[in-house]
Protein backbone atom coordinates (compact mmCIF):
# COMPACT_ATOMS: atom_id res chain seq x y z
CA UNK A 1 0.00 0.00 0.00
CA UNK A 2 1.48 3.42 -1.15
CA UNK A 3 1.48 5.90 1.48
CA UNK A 4 2.30 9.78 1.29
CA UNK A 5 6.13 10.62 2.46
CA UNK A 6 6.00 13.66 4.57
CA UNK A 7 8.62 16.78 4.92
CA UNK A 8 11.07 16.88 6.44
CA UNK A 9 12.33 13.46 4.54
CA UNK A 10 15.73 12.30 2.27
CA UNK A 11 13.67 10.80 0.12
CA UNK A 12 11.93 14.57 -0.89
CA UNK A 13 15.48 15.45 -1.63
CA UNK A 14 16.45 12.41 -4.11
CA UNK A 15 17.14 12.86 -7.54
CA UNK A 16 15.39 9.67 -9.16
CA UNK A 17 16.39 7.59 -11.71
CA UNK A 18 15.07 7.04 -15.24
CA UNK A 19 11.70 4.96 -15.20
CA UNK A 20 12.80 1.21 -17.19
CA UNK A 21 9.08 1.05 -18.97
CA UNK A 22 10.30 -2.95 -20.56
CA UNK A 23 11.24 -3.67 -17.28
CA UNK A 24 8.20 -2.73 -15.57
CA UNK A 25 4.90 -1.77 -16.37
CA UNK A 26 4.21 1.84 -14.94
CA UNK A 27 0.14 1.13 -15.14
CA UNK A 28 -0.09 -0.29 -11.54
CA UNK A 29 2.34 2.30 -9.69
CA UNK A 30 0.65 5.11 -11.80
CA UNK A 31 -3.09 3.48 -10.34
CA UNK A 32 -1.99 3.70 -7.40
CA UNK A 33 -0.49 7.15 -7.23
CA UNK A 34 -4.04 8.44 -8.54
CA UNK A 35 -5.67 6.77 -6.25
CA UNK A 36 -3.51 8.50 -3.37
CA UNK A 37 -3.05 11.81 -5.04
CA UNK A 38 -7.30 12.19 -5.06
CA UNK A 39 -7.66 10.68 -1.56
CA UNK A 40 -5.54 13.89 -0.50
CA UNK A 41 -7.17 16.57 -2.84
CA UNK A 42 -4.17 17.08 -5.02
CA UNK A 43 -3.03 18.00 -8.23
CA UNK A 44 -0.21 16.12 -8.26
CA UNK A 45 1.84 13.47 -6.86
CA UNK A 46 5.72 12.57 -7.73
CA UNK A 47 7.56 9.13 -7.04
CA UNK A 48 9.08 10.19 -4.38
CA UNK A 49 6.38 11.65 -2.62
CA UNK A 50 5.45 7.82 -2.37
CA UNK A 51 9.07 6.36 -1.91
CA UNK A 52 9.55 5.36 -5.55
CA UNK A 53 12.53 5.45 -6.31
CA UNK A 54 11.91 6.25 -10.68
CA UNK A 55 10.87 8.87 -12.83
CA UNK A 56 6.95 8.95 -13.06
CA UNK A 57 4.70 11.39 -12.04
CA UNK A 58 0.76 11.88 -11.97
CA UNK A 59 -1.29 14.92 -12.39
CA UNK A 60 -4.24 16.64 -13.34
CA UNK A 61 -4.96 19.41 -16.00
CA UNK A 62 -7.62 22.20 -15.98
CA UNK A 63 -9.80 22.31 -18.54
CA UNK A 64 -12.27 25.09 -18.77
CA UNK A 65 -11.84 25.43 -14.89
CA UNK A 66 -12.74 22.44 -14.19
CA UNK A 67 -10.19 19.14 -13.26
CA UNK A 68 -9.43 17.08 -16.00
CA UNK A 69 -8.76 13.19 -16.45
CA UNK A 70 -5.23 12.75 -14.22
CA UNK A 71 -2.40 12.07 -16.96
CA UNK A 72 0.96 10.06 -16.37
CA UNK A 73 4.19 11.48 -17.06
CA UNK A 74 7.39 9.29 -17.20
CA UNK A 75 10.53 10.02 -18.03
CA UNK A 76 10.36 13.70 -18.71
CA UNK A 77 12.62 16.40 -20.53
CA UNK A 78 12.01 20.12 -20.64
CA UNK A 79 12.07 21.19 -24.29
CA UNK A 80 11.82 24.89 -23.88
CA UNK A 81 10.04 27.13 -21.28
CA UNK A 82 8.74 30.73 -21.40
CA UNK A 83 10.64 33.67 -20.93
CA UNK A 84 7.66 34.95 -19.27
CA UNK A 85 7.62 33.95 -15.28
CA UNK A 86 4.57 34.40 -12.93
CA UNK A 87 4.68 34.52 -9.19
CA UNK A 88 1.51 31.76 -8.43
CA UNK A 89 0.21 30.28 -4.82
CA UNK A 90 1.21 26.40 -4.69
CA UNK A 91 0.60 23.66 -2.14
CA UNK A 92 2.55 20.20 -2.20
CA UNK A 93 1.05 17.15 -0.66
CA UNK A 94 4.48 16.06 1.05
CA UNK A 95 4.32 20.00 3.11
CA UNK A 96 0.51 19.68 4.03
CA UNK A 97 -1.14 23.52 4.71
CA UNK A 98 2.12 24.98 3.73
CA UNK A 99 1.18 27.74 1.06
CA UNK A 100 3.95 29.49 -0.53
CA UNK A 101 3.87 31.81 -4.06
CA UNK A 102 6.42 30.62 -6.35
CA UNK A 103 7.96 32.33 -9.40
CA UNK A 104 7.72 29.75 -12.35
CA UNK A 105 7.47 30.14 -16.07
CA UNK A 106 3.63 30.56 -17.89
CA UNK A 107 4.27 27.07 -19.47
CA UNK A 108 6.66 24.51 -20.85
CA UNK A 109 6.87 22.88 -23.84
CA UNK A 110 8.12 18.89 -22.92
CA UNK A 111 8.04 15.32 -23.87
CA UNK A 112 7.62 12.58 -21.93
CA UNK A 113 6.36 8.97 -21.82
CA UNK A 114 2.51 8.44 -20.64
CA UNK A 115 -0.05 5.48 -21.26
CA UNK A 116 -3.11 5.38 -23.35
CA UNK A 117 -6.33 5.83 -21.87
CA UNK A 118 -6.50 2.16 -21.45
CA UNK A 119 -3.10 2.54 -19.18
CA UNK A 120 -2.46 -0.58 -21.30
CA UNK A 121 0.74 0.71 -23.89
CA UNK A 122 3.21 3.54 -23.19
CA UNK A 123 3.24 6.10 -25.79
CA UNK A 124 5.90 8.60 -26.46
CA UNK A 125 4.26 12.30 -26.73
CA UNK A 126 5.13 16.02 -26.98
CA UNK A 127 3.14 18.32 -25.50
CA UNK A 128 3.01 22.23 -24.18
CA UNK A 129 1.36 22.86 -20.72
CA UNK A 130 0.08 26.38 -19.95
CA UNK A 131 -0.35 28.28 -16.66
CA UNK A 132 -1.61 26.41 -14.02
CA UNK A 133 -0.98 23.28 -15.62
CA UNK A 134 2.31 24.31 -16.26
CA UNK A 135 2.84 25.18 -12.93
CA UNK A 136 1.61 21.57 -11.66
CA UNK A 137 4.00 20.21 -14.26
CA UNK A 138 7.09 21.97 -13.05
CA UNK A 139 6.48 21.40 -9.38
CA UNK A 140 6.32 17.66 -9.89
CA UNK A 141 8.92 17.61 -12.44
CA UNK A 142 11.75 19.54 -9.59
CA UNK A 143 10.32 16.55 -7.34
CA UNK A 144 11.94 14.20 -10.04
CA UNK A 145 15.08 15.71 -9.45
CA UNK A 146 15.07 16.31 -5.24
CA UNK A 147 13.95 19.95 -5.25
CA UNK A 148 10.97 20.81 -3.14
CA UNK A 149 8.83 24.09 -3.29
CA UNK A 150 10.73 25.36 -0.72
CA UNK A 151 14.02 25.46 -2.57
CA UNK A 152 12.09 27.96 -4.67
CA UNK A 153 11.33 30.45 -2.11
CA UNK A 154 13.60 32.65 0.22
CA UNK A 155 14.62 31.57 3.82
CA UNK A 156 12.33 35.05 4.72
CA UNK A 157 8.93 33.80 2.99
CA UNK A 158 9.52 30.31 3.95
CA UNK A 159 9.63 31.03 7.37
CA UNK A 160 6.68 33.89 7.01
CA UNK A 161 5.00 30.80 5.25
CA UNK A 162 5.32 28.46 8.70
CA UNK A 163 4.16 30.76 10.42
CA UNK A 164 0.85 31.57 9.17
CA UNK A 165 0.74 27.21 9.15
CA UNK A 166 1.07 27.29 12.67
CA UNK A 167 -1.22 29.53 13.45
CA UNK A 168 -4.15 28.38 11.36
CA UNK A 169 -3.46 24.80 12.54
CA UNK A 170 -3.75 26.35 16.31
CA UNK A 171 -6.83 27.95 15.27
CA UNK A 172 -7.84 24.27 14.01
CA UNK A 173 -6.86 22.88 17.13
CA UNK A 174 -8.68 25.66 19.11
CA UNK A 175 -11.59 25.68 16.86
Amino acid sequence: MMELVLAPDGRLETKLEQFDVQQMHPAPVALDMIDLMNKHSGLGLSANQVGFPWQIFVMKTIINKRLGSPIVVINPVIKGLSEEIEAGVEGCLSHPELILKVRRPISCMVEFQTLTSDYKDVIHVEEKFDDIDARIFLHEYDHLYGIQFIDRVSKLKLEMAEKRRVKAQKRKING
